[in-house]
């Protein structure tokens, strides 16, 4: 595999596209510092896959898009593709060429591309992996490598080896499991803690549940006293009611007659009013003419007074307009002058711009003429200096190339012995490390086969647990929700129940007769709605079909039913009807009635519906005995059609027909206020109720069946998932044995490859280094006998033609400037001129308008002094008609004071009267508060007892004797009690039951972890062992690499990397110990600088020689390498370049003379980097 070329777009300083191609051998990327040489370098990087965008010299990310210029604007993205020949299928996809692309916006989106195909930055790291340019290969060796092992510490410096090692990933695995541990022990202690809170609590949650069942033991025996104080104040709060009725109605009777007297007196004073009023009529006449007499006076002296300002204001606006026309005379004369100056100075300017742009004119043509001459004589000059650079450099080329083919040739020879060497040594790790692998093969597909069939099973069982265990998730929901609807109906039926007990919607009559405690109570049978069972179905319609007619009270005889009339004119409790057995009758069905029973959708009759003792016969067939139930509202519309509307029919959603052809129907009210749908309601829920009950046991057993299936089945999967965790762990290490041997094999494999390959190179590279050698020494000899051109007296020709190019610019420049000025001074001339005329003609304009407001003063002001001669004159007589109406309405008022002296008299009485009245009114109102005051506590009292959750028939069961304040005495005894229970916890049973759970769910809970911690610490220590047999490995052959290197870069001397302390391989660091040629060994810190740089390019190319690259980039690693160490670094990139293609950004003279194609990157526009290329090798053979 080798890389075929790099484009740039946007990145960094690459504004525009940029194509960098690469050839076999090295490739030297040179140009000044700042030029953009190490941007390819960090795009590298970057299209590989680097996330650390310091590593990229950067702050963000979007860091790496061109940034812009003074001249340029930003780019929207940053793009870098590489392309890879792949046919020799190094990288594992079918093509022959594959193209990787990055591109980032600055929105922050990133995309990659493998062959125009989108594709995840992972996808990139796995196509990379194992061909020696991944995430950990040394690929990119750049400067802060160099620095990064220069100033590690042996600990820090490890870390390297570990990367070129390849055993990173094992320590990932490592710390994941060690984290995975260390998560396990914190669960256990969070587990233990929740447990220890868990068992703290039980105490005082096992107290709370007993402090709840005393509690409910309390507070039921105060509901009962309770509610024995509330039964007594409603006793007496009736009591008060019917004595503040008796005293309403004697305050009724006196303010009834203190209203006949006021009446009197309201008459009497009404026929004074009168006479009064028709005086008032003449009294009001007279005021009205005074009234306008006086106004109009008014009027006219503030008209006079107006007209008496205006004059005066007239005045003061002559003497405004005398200043305003000598004003105006004045700017007249100055403008006259002004306009004459104006003419005076444009002509002036004019003729001066003229004469200015002749001379210009001229200079120009002089300017032009010289710049001629100067780029004439340039030409000559750069054609005769191109001819003899040429010349120069095609000597320098021969030469340096001539030399370096006879140092190329030496080196072949030496690095084919040391190739078949090589090839020895693979060879027998080859044969070694494909028995291994097979072995590893047999004993992982076994493993694979018994870890299948143990996960099958145990996802088997899963399935079977969580079908289990939904189901038993949706057993306890039904349960929980058939157990919540049970209460719930329970809730409603004891309100039902307490209503029925009430009697609540009879009424109040209906509730005073039922609880009547006199004889004749006994003869009461009872309301007509609780008299009757109905079907729920029916429920609506005989509601209707009764109406009213459900709260009438049946009695057994007329005579009860009187007594009942009595009693409740006694109490004054209101109306109702009244049922006697004995008077009550039924009435007959007519034939039409009959015969309309029969009618499709009519059911039947209302009476024959429900159901009722015998004794009750004659009632309902009374009430409902003409009454037909249809099952629709149109079937009932069709038969009271059939039978001309004579028919009463009601349908069972609560439509009624009613005889003569109207209808009634709507919504219903509740079913709780209705007697008839209460009762029905209340069978349907008691039904409903008993279904309900034994539907929640038959759940209860399911959920009890299904909790023991899923709990075996629970049992059976644990058991199974630990069989396929340790089947998996053992296949997972066995995996690891044989992807290990595979490698070693493949490394093998690869390295005989590549040993062959590289031995016919060497040969073939010999035979073409020697003929080459030839060539270029007979074209030095020719070249050397051509003669250069002189280039002194064309450069002195240049000057002079120059020179006089630069003073006619200035003298152009000056002459441009001094008409541009001209020009300006003219145009404001002009202007000038221009907004003199439009002042002088607006000047005329205002002089014309000071005329004609003259005129109109002098107009207004002799039009004010007439008319306010003929003002003062009107004034006088309408003060004499003044007086005159002042002394008529003088005299009328004398006449009118006995009649007011009358009304007084009756209007004293009257006030006394409406004071009695106002009395009166305030006892009747008072007895009225005192009436709703009673009323109230009568309904607070049974709002009271139903908060208490009681009813008045409850209450007098659960009644308690003593006196009153024996009752309040226990009730504050028991209060007290409760109160020194503390706070009570209504959940405290359940939770104290859950808190059981809870704790024997944690003790199992602890179990399972600290077995996984057991198991993940196995897991851990078999990683160790690994690592450490691999690292060991990789250091001795690392280290072998490295003393191979080391002692050719050096011309000899000894180069070691050995671990700080031996018998802890995984932590211990490493420390490079160094001995020179002709020195002492040392460690690496003592060297110097030259010394310390080359021994770290030495390790690093060790490095890539432990784990080959098929192209290595380096940047500017030979900085601090003096000329000697240059060359024998850039002698060995040339002699490994067979091998790994190598990209150097460099500096340094030697590096450029061993590439065999020069990259050059320069910023001709600032802030954006162009390429030139120049392939050495295309050079010399044409030089040849």
């Amino acid at each position: 595999m080798r890389l075929v070329k790099m484009e740039l777009r946007g990145f960094k300083s690459f504004a525009d596209k940029t194509t960098l191609v690469f050839d076999k051998g090295i490739t030297a990327i040179v140009g000044p510092n700042g030029s953009g040489k190490s941007n390819i370098s960090d795009a590298v990087r970057w299209v590989m896959g680097e996330q650390n965008v310091r590593q990229l010299r950067g702050q963000k990310a979007e860091d790496v898009i061109f940034a812009g210029t003074e001249r340029r604007r930003p780019q929207g993205a940053a793009e870098v593709s590489l392309y890879f020949d792949n046919s020799d299928g190094t990288l594992d996809v079918d093509f022959a060429e594959v193209v990787v692309t990055r591109r980032l916006f600055r929105s922050g989106d990133s995309e990659y591309y493998i062959n125009k195909r989108p594709c995840r930055m992972k996808d990139i790291h796995m196509l990379f992996a194992d061909t020696g340019i991944g995430q950990d290969s040394m690929a990119v060796i750049g400067q802060n490598r160099v620095d990064r092992i220069l100033n590690s510490k042996p600990e820090d410096r490890r870390i390297i080896f570990e990367e070129a090692a390849g055993i990173s990933r094992y320590k990932g695995r490592k710390q994941e499991g060690l984290r995975k541990i260390a998560e396990t022990e914190r669960n256990v202690e969070r587990i233990r803690d929740m447990m220890a809170m868990l068992e703290d609590r039980l105490g005082p949650m096992k107290e709370q549940a007993e402090t709840l069942r005393t509690f409910r033991e309390l507070d039921a025996e105060r509901i009962s006293y309770e509610g024995t104080l509330t039964l007594q104040e409603l006793r007496n709060c009736e009591r008060l009611l019917e004595k503040a009725e008796n005293n309403r109605l004697a305050v009724l009777t006196e303010r009834q007659d203190v209203v006949k007297a006021l009446a009197e007196a309201e008459e009497k004073r009404s026929t004074l009013m009168a006479a009064m009023e028709r005086e008032g009529e003449t009294m009001r006449r007279l005021d009205s003419e005074a009234r306008q007499v006086h106004t109009e006076l008014d009027g006219m002296k503030s008209r006079r007074e107006a007209f008496v300002q205006r004059k005066e204001a007239l005045k003061e606006r002559g003497t405004e307009l005398d200043r305003e026309e000598r004003d105006w005379q004045k700017k007249k004369e100055d403008a006259a002058k002004r306009g004459l100056e104006l003419q005076e100075l444009s002509a002036q300017k004019t003729a001066e711009l003229a004469a200015a742009r002749k001379g210009l004119a001229l200079t120009q043509a002089l300017f032009g003429k010289a710049e001629e001459q100067a780029r004439q004589a340039a030409a000559e000059l750069e054609k005769v200096t191109a001819s003899n650079s040429d010349r120069q450099q095609k000597l320098f080329v021969l030469r340096r190339d001539a030399e370096e083919l006879r140092r190329r040739l030496q080196e072949n020879g030496e690095r084919c012995d040391e190739l078949q060497r090589a090839v020895g040594a693979q060879q027998a790790a080859r044969k070694e490390a494909e028995r291994r692998c097979g072995d590893a093969a047999a004993q992982e597909e076994a493993l694979r086969q018994e870890a299948s069939a143990a996960e099958g099973a145990a996802a088997s069982s899963r399935s079977q647990w969580e079908e289990a265990a939904q189901a038993l998730q949706r057993i306890e929901d039904t349960y929980r929700r058939q157990r919540g609807q049970e209460d719930a109906l329970a809730q409603r039926i004891r309100v039902l129940e307490s209503m029925e007990q009430e009697h609540e919607g009879a009424g109040r009559p209906a509730k005073a007769v039922l609880d009547a405690k006199t004889g004749w109570r006994r003869q009461v049978c009872g309301l007509v709605g609780e008299l009757c069972r109905i079907p729920p179905a029916y429920a609506a319609a005989l509601d209707v079909a009764l109406g009213a007619a459900s709260r009438y009270i049946v009695t057994e005889d007329e005579q009860t039913a009187k007594a009942a009339i009595a009693y409740l004119k006694d109490r004054r409790a209101g109306r109702t009807t009244f049922l006697p057995l004995d008077t009550v009758k039924e009435r007959r069905r007519t034939r039409d009635e009959e015969a309309a029973a029969q009618e499709p959708g009519i059911i039947g009759f209302a009476s024959d519906i429900l159901t009722y003792d015998a004794a009750y016969a004659g009632i309902f067939a009374s009430l409902l005995g003409k009454t037909l139930v249809a099952d629709s509202v149109d079937a009932g519309s069709r038969t009271a059609r059939k039978y001309g509307y004579r028919l009463r029919i009601v349908c069972l959603d609560g439509t009624q027909f009613n005889a003569g052809g109207s209808l009634t129907g709507g919504s219903l009210k509740a079913k709780e206020g209705s007697l008839i749908s209460r009762r029905a309601l209340l069978e349907d829920l008691k039904e409903q109720a008993v279904q309900l009950r034994a539907a929640k046991e038959r759940t209860a057993a399911q959920g009890r069946e299904t909790r023991c299936k899923a709990d075996e089945l629970k049992r059976a999967l644990d058991e199974q998932d630990e069989r396929s965790r340790a089947l998996q762990v053992e296949l997972q290490k066995r995996q690891w044995q044989a992807a290990s041997a595979r490698q070693e094999a493949e490394k093998a494999r690869k390295e005989l490859q590549r040993l062959d390959g590289q031995a016919e190179q060497l040969q073939q590279v010999r035979a073409d280094m020697q003929a080459e050698l030839v060539r270029q020494e007979e074209a030095l000899a020719i070249l050397e006998q051509t003669p250069a051109e002189n280039t002194q007296e064309l450069e002195a020709a240049r000057t002079a033609a120059l020179q006089e190019a630069e003073e006619c610019r200035q003298t152009l420049t000056e002459r441009q400037i001094a008409v541009a000025t001209l020009e300006e001074q003219v145009r404001q001339a002009g202007e000038q001129l221009r907004r003199h005329c439009e002042e002088t003609a607006q000047h005329g304009r205002d002089g014309e308008g000071l005329s004609d407001r003259r005129r109109e003063w002098q107009a207004r002001l002799t039009e004010t002094e007439t008319l306010l001669q003929e003002l003062t004159e009107k004034v006088a007589l309408k003060e004499r008609e003044t007086q005159q109406k002042d002394a008529e309405k003088e005299g009328f008022y004398r006449d009118r004071e006995e009649n007011f002296r009358q009304s007084q008299t009756l209007e004293q009485a009257l006030t006394e009267l409406r004071e009695r009245e106002r009395l009166c009114s305030e006892r009747l109102s008072a007895a009225n508060v005192q009436l709703e005051k009673y009323s109230g506590d009568i309904r607070r009292g049974e709002e009271l007892l139903a908060l208490q959750g009681l009813t008045r028939q409850e209450a007098m069961e659960r009644r308690r004797d003593g006196s009153l304040k024996e009752l309040h005495d226990r009730v504050a005894d028991l209060k007290r009690r409760i109160a020194e229970l503390g706070q009570i916890n209504g959940n405290a049973e359940e939770e104290y039951r859950a808190a059981l759970a809870q704790q024997e769910f944690y003790q199992k809970q602890c179990a399972d972890l600290q077995e996984s911690r057991a198991k993940l610490e196995d897991i851990v220590a078999e990683i160790d062992d690994a690592m450490t047999a691999q690292f060991r490995q990789a250091l001795g052959e690392i280290g072998g690499h490295f003393q191979q290197i080391f002692s050719r870069l050096f011309g000899g001397g000894q180069a070691k990397a050995v671990l700080t302390d031996e018998q802890d391989v995984l932590n211990a660091g490493i420390e490079i110990m160094i001995q020179p040629p002709g020195k002492k060994k040392q460690q690496l810190s003592l060297l110097s600088g030259g010394e310390r740089a080359l021994t770290v390019i030495a390790l690093l190319l060790a490095f890539l020689a432990y784990h080959p690259a098929p192209f290595c980039l380096v940047d500017e690693v030979d900085a601090a390498l003096d000329e000697a160490n240059v060359e024998r670094m850039a002698r060995y990139l040339k002699n490994y370049s067979g091998a790994t293609q190598f990209i150097v950004i460099t500096h340094r003279r030697k590096t450029m003379e061993a590439a065999n194609t020069l990259q050059g990157v320069t910023m001709e526009e600032r802030g954006v980097s162009r390429l030139l290329t120049v392939k050495v090798d295309e050079l010399l053979e044409k030089g040849t």
